[in-house]
């Protein structure tokens, strides 16, 4: 930043296709999902069954990865934005990862498998956040959106692959879950470090990439931070409080409850993307708020839905989780410092993991509290409402910061600085013709207000 305040942002064309290397980052992203989502099926097998384990640290091993990744955040964002190159950061955590689902396949007792199950949280972590740090750093400003939206997508392609893939390699080859997992993890090790493009952080040695440092300089995280913790806290919900109540209350089986969870995740995968296109063209005020408010709403009403309607409903929330998920994506990229974005996302993904894990002990604590005087159907019907207020409430609290961010000439207004960038006129030499590099320049650079405070670009 200068000392008049002001920044200078480069705008690529916004109409050209993503790059080769964009889709090959999103190809290690969907690898990298493929190993944690594995295990999802068949948790019961794996844990319960083998270690004689109750509900409780069943359900627990779904949740101590991420309390892993979280109590390791401070080391998972200095080692991705001073480490050097991002690729090789990515290829040591999958192989990381690759190690430690071994180790649980050969562990004897169940405190060593939840004892590793949070070390492969931290690796996942470090890679994933990595990987979406490697997207923000490669994509001009006008193209962020569409960037991390592609991302996004195909870490949701992922969810759903190696969810499907679980019950398959358990039907194929019983017992050998974990094994099949770190196989995985090594092949997409192998895949980052020979097909990932090269590249370096651009931290400045002096400093380092504290999250928390990073938060105090530039608080404008807090919004997208805010909307990932909410988003996965109804996450949370739906994989616990939503899957017991469509057994307990509509009383059906694992395939029918399947079929409405892929209802959901496949949607969610396939719009990420052109929702991110949307955000570059219109900004991500109104897909932002708008699906917030409307993805709250639909999931206040999941417990009074008829259950010939639910299909309809998970295909709608699939869609307007998809127009949610985008812009905060690229809001934490437009937000981050160039040099520590890894930092960033760290951030952003231990702040949906952090509502990963609160979504089921708030949907459980409030079926526990309510059951008695409401009955079952009642106490779900109001761990939705519940959970549905969340959503509307972050969106209503925080569409002012929304509204300055925008106003302050951010990602949110970036398409209408180029579609004007585009539209004035060229300068003419005497003779009529262009003078010397016009026509011919690289991306055109232009000052506008930066609205964040210390930050440089």
């Amino acid at each position: 930043m200068t000392a008049s305040g002001t920044a200078t942002t480069e705008f690529a064309d916004a109409a050209s296709p993503p790059s080769g290397n964009v889709w090959i980052i999103g190809a290690a992203a969907l690898m990298t999902m493929l190993p944690v989502t594995l295990l999802v099926p068949v948790l019961r097998e794996i844990l319960a069954d083998r270690f004689a384990a109750s509900t409780f640290w069943t359900h627990s091993f779904m949740s101590i990865n991420m309390i892993g990744a979280i109590a390791a955040l401070p080391l998972i964002a200095r080692f991705s934005d001073r480490a050097g190159s991002r690729r090789m950061v990515i290829a040591t955590a999958l192989l990381l990862d690759a190690v430690l689902f071994l180790g649980m396949s050969r562990a004897a007792s169940l405190p060593v498998v939840l004892a590793l199950r949070a070390l492969e949280g931290a690796a996942h972590m470090l890679a994933i956040s990595s990987l979406m740090a490697m997207a923000a750093d490669g994509s001009a400003p006008n193209r962020r959106g569409r960037m991390m939206g592609l991302i996004g997508s195909c870490m949701m392609f992922g969810t759903a692959a190696g969810t499907r893939l679980g019950g398959v390699v358990w039907r194929t080859w019983p017992g050998w879950t974990f094994e099949a997992a770190a196989m995985i993890a090594m092949f997409t090790a192998v895949f980052v470090a020979v097909v990932l493009p090269s590249t370096s952080n651009r931290a400045t040695p002096r400093k380092r990439p504290n999250v928390v440092a990073l938060l105090r300089n530039h608080r404008e995280l807090f919004v997208p931070y805010a909307y990932t913790f909410i988003d996965r806290l109804c996450v949370g919900f739906v994989i616990s409080t939503f899957v017991l109540f469509l057994a307990e209350c509509h009383g059906l089986d694992p395939d029918g409850r399947s079929r409405l969870l892929a209802l959901f995740l496949v949607p969610f995968a396939l719009l990420v993307y052109p929702a991110g296109r949307l955000t570059d063209r219109i900004g991500g005020l109104v897909p932002l708020a708008f699906g917030s408010i409307a993805f709250g709403l639909l999931f206040a009403c999941y417990g009074i839905i008829p259950a010939r309607w639910l299909p309809v409903a998970m295909v709608a929330s699939g869609v307007l989780s998809a127009l949610m998920f985008a812009p905060t994506l690229a809001l934490t990229a437009e937000l981050a410092p160039p040099g520590r974005r890894g930092a960033a996302f760290a951030g952003f993904n231990a702040a949906g993991s952090l509502g990963f894990i609160c979504g089921p002990i708030l949907g459980g604590a409030v079926c526990q509290l309510l059951s008695g005087s409401l009955g079952t159907v009642g106490a779900f019907r109001t761990a939705f409402v519940v959970a549905g207020a969340t959503e509307v409430a972050c969106a209503v609290l925080t569409l002012r910061l929304l509204l300055k961010l925008q106003r302050g000439g951010s990602l949110w207004s970036t398409r209408r600085i180029v579609v004007e960038a585009r539209s004035a006129p060229r300068a003419r030499t005497p003779s009529g013709a262009a003078p010397e590099g016009i026509g011919h320049a690289p991306p055109i650079s232009l000052t506008i207000p930066n609205p964040r405070n210390g930050d440089s670009r």
